[in-house]
Formats: C-alpha cells, sequence, structure tokens
C-alpha cells in the first residue's frame, strides 16, 4: 500500500502544530508515513518542530516527523506540500495595516491595500516554491492555504497552469459551519450554494436533506429582527470579540443586501468608512496575533519541550486544520467530497470572466476537481466582482513584471481607494516600508 509523505511548507507559523495533530490523528486515513515541516526561518521551525516530533513520539509512534531549512531536503519524495507561508511574518502584517489606516482606509491581511502589499511580497516567494517543486516532486499536490488567496491563485494557475495545485480557504467552510450552528443543524446535514472571489462572495441558498432552501427563512428572521446575531458575544474569547463583530457586520450586510448571505469579508466593502471608524491604527490585528496568539502557541511549545511532554498542551486542532487535511482525504481516498475551491472559472459562473480565478464548490477526487455550474449571476454581485477581479489582475501584473503603473492602476481600482492622491501615498509608503520583500517597482 501507497504511504504517503506530507510535507508544511512554511511550518515555523503558530498553526503548524494544530495541523500536524489532525495529519496524526488520520494517520490511517491519510497512509500517512512522514511529516517533513519546512521553512527558511531557522528558529521558527526549530520550536514547532521540536515540539511535533514531540507531540507524534507520543500520539503517532510509527509516523516520522522532521523539520529543515533545506527545501530539497523536504521535497524530496513528498505526495502533500501544505503551503502557508507569510513572507515578513506578522511585523510585515503590521505596516500594511498600520500605513492605510493612517490615510483613513483599511488596513487589512488580504482586503484592500494591505492585501496588495501582503500579495506583492507573498507571490514571489510561493511561485519559487511551486516551481521548485515541478522540479523535485512534480507529482506532488500542492494545497496552497497561503494569503492572499485570491491573487496568489491567480499567479499559480497563470505561471504553473499544469501543476497540482489547488488553492483553497477555511473562511467559507467557518462561515458554513457558523451558520449551521446558529440554525441547530448538522453541517454534514446542510449543502450551501456560493459564488464569489476569494474573501469577497456570497451564499444563494442553504439546503436540507429534504432539499427545502433554508435561505428565505434566515432572510426573514435577519430582516424582521434587529436582534438576531449569527455568535453569541457571551460565547466568544473575553479577550478578543473580533470573529464575533465580523458576523454582525455579516448581518447587517444581509439585511443591507438581503438576496444572498455575504462572506464576512464583504462587510469591509460594503461598509468601508463605517468599519475604518472603528479601527485603532496604532493597535491593529497584527499585534493582537503577536501578543496573543503567536505568544500562546509558541510559550507552550517551549513549555513543552522543556518538559519533554505535551501531553498538557492546550494546542489543538480547529477548522483550519481539519479543512486542509479533509481536502487531501478526499484525493487520497477518491471520495468526491464537495469544497469551496479557487479555481479557474471556465464556464462555472456563466456571465464572468473565463479565464478568472473563482471561488465556487468543487467536487475533489483522486483526479482533481470538477467544478459546480453556478450559472449566470446577477448584474449587482457581477459588477463588484468585475472590479476586485480587475484589481487583482493588475496586482499579480505589478508582482510579476514590477511595473509601478500596474500597481498604481490595481490600487486605483480597489474599492477601498477614495482617490488618486490617496492611493498613490499609500503605495508609496508601503513600496517604502516593503524594500527587499517587494519586487523592485520601475
Amino acid at each position: 500500500m501507497k504511504k504517503n509523505k506530507f510535507v508544511i511548507v512554511g511550518a515555523g507559523s503558530s498553526y503548524t502544530p494544530a495541523i500536524v495533530a489532525v495529519l496524526l490523528a488520520r494517520r490511517d486515513d491519510l497512509k500517512l508515513q512522514e511529516i517533513a515541516l519546512y521553512d527558511i526561518d531557522a528558529d521558527r521551525v526549530a520550536r514547532t518542530g521540536r515540539f511535533c516530533e514531540l507531540y507524534a513520539r507520543e500520539h503517532a509512534q510509527g509516523v516520522q516527523v522532521s523539520y529543515t531549512t533545506e527545501i530539497e531536503t523536504a521535497f524530496r519524495g513528498a505526495d502533500f506540500l501544505f503551503v502557508q507561508i507569510r513572507p515578513g511574518c506578522n511585523q510585515q502584517r503590521e505596516q500594511d495595516e498600520k500605513i492605510p489606516l493612517r490615510h483613513g482606509i483599511l488596513g487589512q491581511e488580504t482586503c484592500g491595500l494591505g492585501g496588495f502589499s501582503f500579495a506583492l511580497r507573498c507571490i514571489p516567494a510561493i511561485l519559487e516554491i511551486v516551481g521548485k517543486a515541478q522540479e523535485i516532486c512534480p507529482d506532488a499536490w500542492i494545497l496552497n492555504y497561503s494569503n492572499p488567496e485570491a491573487m496568489i491563485s491567480e499567479a499559480i494557475y497563470r505561471t504553473y497552469p499544469h501543476a497540482k495545485a489547488l488553492c483553497i480557504c477555511d473562511m467559507p467552510i467557518s462561515q458554513e459551519e457558523t451558520i449551521a450552528d446558529f440554525l441547530g443543524i448538522p453541517h454534514k446535514d446542510l449543502t450551501f450554494k456560493y459564488f464569489g472571489l476569494n474573501h469577497f462572495g456570497w451564499f444563494t441558498n442553504i439546503y436540507d436533506k429534504e432539499g427545502r432552501d433554508l435561505l428565505p427563512a434566515l432572510r426573514e428572521r435577519v430582516l424582521s429582527d434587529p436582534s438576531v446575531r449569527l455568535v453569541n458575544a457571551e460565547a466568544e474569547e473575553k479577550h478578543d470579540n473580533y470573529w464575533g463583530e465580523m458576523y454582525a457586520h455579516a448581518i447587517e450586510g444581509f439585511r443591507a443586501y438581503p438576496e444572498f448571505f455575504p462572506l464576512v469579508y464583504l462587510s469591509y466593502y460594503y461598509f468601508h468608512n463605517e468599519m475604518v471608524a472603528h479601527m485603532d491604527p496604532g493597535y491593529t490585528r497584527a499585534n493582537y496575533v503577536l501578543d496573543v496568539r503567536e505568544k500562546v502557541v509558541f510559550d507552550d511549545c517551549e513549555r513543552c519541550i522543556a518538559a519533554g511532554t505535551t501531553k498538557d498542551s492546550a494546542l489543538h486542532a480547529g477548522v483550519h486544520g481539519n479543512y486542509i487535511v479533509d481536502i487531501a482525504n478526499a484525493i487520497i481516498n477518491n471520495t468526491h467530497e464537495r469544497f469551496i475551491i479557487n479555481t479557474m472559472n471556465r464556464g462555472a459562473i456563466g456571465n464572468f470572466n473565463h479565464d478568472a480565478v473563482v471561488e465556487v464548490p468543487c467536487y475533489v477526487s483522486a483526479g482533481g476537481i470538477e467544478p459546480v455550474s453556478v450559472g449566470y449571476i446577477p448584474q449587482f454581485h457581477k459588477s463588484l466582482m468585475e472590479a476586485q477581479k480587475g484589481y487583482e489582475k493588475l496586482a499579480v501584473e505589478a508582482a510579476l513584471t514590477g511595473s509601478y503603473q500596474k500597481a498604481l492602476q490595481a490600487v486605483l481600482l480597489n474599492r477601498t481607494v477614495p482617490s488618486y492622491a490617496v492611493g498613490k501615498a499609500v503605495l508609496d509608503e508601503l513600496m517604502e516600508a516593503n524594500q527587499g520583500y517587494w519586487p523592485a517597482l520601475k
């Protein structure tokens, strides 16, 4: 029986222990033999790597876990690459968020000009990784989890159209599970119809096992009851109600444009000024991640390494780890399960650019993916997507060609940018802050 080697690329991430825990827990289904953790940062990968080695010895003897900064060592013999890189780490994310906010526009890691900045750092690194994979392990499946997925997927599919690459995001399924909990129905008993771009999409129907569409009743409830919340505020972590607030904005978006239920990130475009007004330019989400999430995870890694055991570790798996492993399982075991994937349109959305990457439901099997036909979409949503896709494609052009003019054109197409003066000022400051990370723009 074929045994599989999984490689986590960007394994110095705080998400790595949870992904490894899921892989090890499902080792029989995945026919798992080996996990290699790869990162260019020796200190970060040693910390997560030593923790994961210890965890594997205690929870899954027989599965080899190793870590390295040598890409050829990691990739040799690989069957799956899980890619989750963040060039510049959260320190550069902080700049992505704070520079736009100083000019009164959105600072966020994937949306607005923060996402643009992240894309210009990430695209060259991602393409180098995919290129190396084509040389070293050309038959390996590449599952990309790196943000900003919308532009990274455009770059990968354009540059390496024949690579076995799937670009995925756990936000749609996270929102599906949140809605399922709100409805009081197991997620597995619901089928969600969806279309859009990454972090820019809509749920059009929610079918139960009997084929009844539950979205109209949900719409009526939201429109008639101003107190509706998808997530109970009391259930949120006391120190971080970020997602509770984001889901509250999604409800506002559904109430404002009630045809379809928006993905939470659309709130940044629907209610840009209102959301920016409540952001702290001095302390952004990047600061929280650095101060809380990374500290909690890395402190626990170091504590366990020092103690020589992970048995009382607080690190555990969640949706982020489950989703990417579920997709790998669908490929390995040819299950034809349905997932939301970023893929070339090629007619899935009938009245949208056929050579653009879109985010739609797909059936996943050993042979790859089969996108679900969405049909024609309404003019409102199509027009929003066309402007966003124009921005994304120009951002990719800027990353691939080093064209300042393409970068400026991309910036001015983004819906969060109110004028040429603001867009150019933010672009120039981001360019200065990203010297050594961005391609040189000329």
